[in-house]
């Protein structure tokens, strides 16, 4: 993917985090890494789902915790290998992995995410 141009140190996640992309359409899927400026996620891809919108929100869940509607911004969305658990469907899947940065937080969001940051993240991404 390039040089390194994040602007805030990444967190790998617990396993059990999962993220709604809403963009007109919805892409869900399961965090990888976070920080304050943004994460990345890998989801099924559907075609069908690939729409231009002029909103896009982020919401995340893990357990009792949720942390909806921050505002964002695509940075890429693209294939990657197939899982193993995958590999032996009959229906393959193609899987992607998509980084969005997050716009402007509010004061809460900035709490709660803060919040997440302490409460589910492992060690820093590499």
């Amino acid at each position: 993917m390039g040089t390194e141009q994040r602007k805030t140190i990444r967190f790998l996640v617990e396993d059990n985090i999962i993220v709604a992309l809403r963009n007109g359409s919805t892409k869900i899927g399961k965090v990888k890494d976070i920080s304050m400026g943004g994460l990345s996620f890998e989801h099924i891809y559907d075609e069908h789902l690939n729409l231009e919108p002029l909103k896009r929100e982020v919401f995340l869940w893990v357990n009792e915790f949720s942390l909806s509607k921050i505002a964002c911004r695509v940075v890429y969305d693209i294939p990657i290998g197939t899982p193993p658990e995958y590999e032996s469907l009959p229906i393959h899947f193609i899987t992607r992995r998509c980084g969005v940065q997050f716009e402007t937080l509010s004061e809460d969001q900035r709490t709660q995410l803060n919040f997440f940051l302490k409460t589910y993240t492992k060690e820093t991404a590499p």
